[in-house]
């Protein structure tokens, strides 16, 4: 079998076109959000939080910690009755600010 150089040379070109793009994707993939090390929402996760909340007490070392773990949930936490009330007070965005975690507006 004869090959023509241009059939190689497209040949060539489509395994390049190929191969990019699948450099891409795998770029793409590995450069996204971290979902693997997604933060599961539980409220009780916080409960290192509750003396600073509840009497304005400085936030611990792990309540910050928590705080920065669930932060992520705080919109979830936000539509809850029972937590709204906590989580939309003075004291607890005072300690979101001493931890240097911003409280999202959902």
């Amino acid at each position: 079998m004869i090959e023509s150089p241009m059939l190689v040379d497209l040949f060539t070109h489509v395994i390049m076109k190929v191969s990019i793009f699948v450099l891409f994707i795998t770029a793409l993939l590995l450069c996204r959000a971290p979902t693997a090390l997604s933060v599961t929402c539980n409220p009780v996760e916080l409960s290192s939080c509750a003396d600073a909340i509840l009497t304005a007490a400085p936030p611990t070392a792990a309540c910050c910690a928590k705080l920065k773990e669930q932060r992520p949930c705080f919109c979830q936490y936000k539509q809850n009755p029972n937590l709204k009330g906590y989580i939309n007070s003075d004291n607890s965005k005072k300690v979101a600010k001493s931890c240097g975690v911003p409280i999202p507006t959902c």
